[in-house]
């Protein structure tokens, strides 16, 4: 009965086969399970862009943190820290996601008029690329992007790739300058707002020249001083850029990824024991954004050697007279730099992420020790992407060594107030009054850090001042941390690794093994110590 049936529908299938005139009809149309390009909502596309912009960001910039010590790093050596898988999520991202996206939508976005969708997928696609560029080298770009006509692209000098993407900026401001035949429906970052996407395009240029201040400083002070003229760059917190993400935790998850990490399942993270230190003790007073940044579980160091093995041991021989070791003060307890060791039992003990910028909680002195999804702005947090007071401390370090327009000094009190308010006003309403910063600490702190500064001797002990600054209101930023690290070689005293010879700095990361595995024209790296193209400085100069 089968054997018949099958010869049936088979035969019935020949004869369709032989009216071929109508199949052929059926064999072109398109399915509809899978719309094609021209068929897709062009705000899908910008909205699809603009996630994927805050996704590469949270992807990059904790490794940025941690090889700075803003966050601790496993270790125990650079060497093995990371290995060649470690960044595939944010090149994936940044190529298959932005870039991708880009070519589908500035075709179909062209034809229709929409410059303002155009000119923000150009930003996104600049800052992920130059990231990239900072954290890799060399990099596809020119033959990247196309698709089955070329899937091996080749690498790209990175500075071509920088000027190239000084180029894209340009066009994105004046697709911005355009009249669009409509705007994006939605706008996660400026609410419609075209000024502070220009001033955001123009401040990414203005960091772009700073980075390759070393390879072409004439260049650089050009550059910088015609964006300075313009007044058209962040200046103020309402141009800050910065995702904001929401408590909403299904449907989808909508909260900052660094919560959902650590306070669905408990802690995951360890604070840097010797970034805390900083904030603690580096000044005569305590800096007010601390309980910001950190939340406390207790107040004060466990006296359990299960929780933390090191309270019975020594510092290493090589660490300086003075630096921190095994924990900080006052229950800031975390880990020192490359602590590779199994995780024990001190979840309870662990110095949390605060309710700044990833929307945890302030340090209330409650030392509860709850780590759920239910504290603080429950993951309401942001991601500082570009914020006003990094620009300040940006044109300070200009200001001191190229010379561009306005004083260091000034640049460096503008910024640190900027910080100070961004992060004492974020989510005042979880604030206890009764242990916040009152202006008064805020006045003394900064002036404590302007006497430090007349008082430098030098220059170079005066950027020492403005990095180490920066660095501390870069907490939640590790992209901007880890470029100026490798441009300056300040902070100078950060803390050593646990081993006294931990290897040569990661001056780049290992290309992706994304990139590699699935590109016949591109070969790994030796090893972490190669350059970018705009660290020219001599090896042993980041430590």
């Amino acid at each position: 009965m089968k054997n018949n049936i099958y010869k049936i529908l088979f035969l019935f299938a020949l004869a369709l086969g032989l009216n071929s005139c109508e199949t052929k009809e059926l064999e072109i149309l398109e399915s509809p399970n899978a719309l094609t390009p021209d068929q897709a909502d062009i705000d899908f596309f910008l909205n699809a862009i603009q996630i994927s912009g805050s996704t590469f960001f949270e992807g990059i910039t904790e490794e940025g943190m941690e090889v700075t010590r803003i966050l601790h790093q496993f270790g125990p050596t650079y060497d093995n820290g990371y290995g060649p898988g470690q960044l595939n999520a944010p090149y994936t991202t940044a190529y298959a996601g932005i870039v991708a996206d880009n070519r589908a939508m500035e075709p179909l976005a062209t034809e229709l008029g929409l410059y303002t969708h155009i000119a923000i997928g150009q930003i996104m696609e600049a800052y992920a690329i130059t990231t990239l560029v900072d954290y890799l080298g060399d990099v596809p770009y020119s033959e990247a992007g196309l698709g089955l006509e070329n899937e091996n692209p080749n690498l790209d000098d990175g500075q071509a790739v920088y000027e190239a993407m000084q180029t894209l900026l340009d066009s994105a401001i004046a697709n911005l300058n355009l009249t669009a035949s409509a705007e994006p429906s939605i706008d996660l970052y400026y609410n419609g707002d075209k000024d502070n996407w220009i001033r955001f395009a123009n401040t990414l240029k203005l960091k772009l020249y700073l980075q390759t201040r070393l390879v072409s400083a004439a260049a650089s002070t050009v550059g910088i001083n015609n964006i300075l003229a313009s007044g058209d760059y962040i200046q103020s917190a309402d141009q800050d850029f910065v995702f904001r993400y929401s408590s909403v935790d299904a449907n989808p998850d909508s909260r900052h990824p660094i919560f959902a990490r650590n306070f669905d399942n408990g802690v995951t993270d360890y604070q840097s024991n010797s970034y805390m230190d900083l904030l603690l003790n580096d000044k005569s007073l305590t800096d007010p954004r601390i309980r910001y940044y950190f939340y406390r579980n207790r107040a004060n160091r466990t006296t359990d050697a299960n929780a933390l093995q090191c309270i019975t041991e020594t510092a290493p021989t090589h660490y300086p007279a003075g630096e921190v070791f095994c924990t900080a003060d006052q229950g800031y307890n975390g880990r020192d730099h490359h602590d590779n060791a199994g995780i024990p039992p001190d979840e309870n003990d662990r110095c949390d992420w605060g309710v700044y910028p990833i929307g945890a909680r302030f340090d209330d002195n409650s030392f509860d020790g709850t780590n759920d999804r239910t504290v603080g702005a429950q993951g309401a947090g942001i991601s500082p992407i570009m914020l006003s007071s990094y620009v300040d401390f940006m044109l300070a370090e200009s200001a001191l060594e190229l010379g561009t327009t306005g004083d260091a000094r000034t640049y460096l009190a503008n910024g640190m107030t900027k910080s100070f308010d961004k992060v004492i006003n974020f989510r005042a309403d979880l604030t206890d009054a009764s242990v916040a910063p009152t202006a008064a600490d805020v006045t003394d702190y900064i002036d404590e850090v302007l006497a430090n500064y007349d008082a430098a001797a030098d220059n170079d002990a005066r950027l020492e001042i403005i990095v180490t600054e920066y660095f501390i209101a870069l907490f939640g930023n590790g992209v901007e941390a880890y470029n100026t690290y490798r441009r300056t070689g300040k902070p100078e005293n950060l803390q050593p690794s646990l081993l006294a010879n931990p290897g040569v700095f990661i001056r780049s990361f290992l290309y992706p093994s994304n990139l590699v595995d699935r590109n016949s024209n591109v070969e790994q790296k030796p090893n972490q110590a190669i350059p970018v193209f705009w660290d020219t400085n001599p090896e042993g100069f980041v430590d």
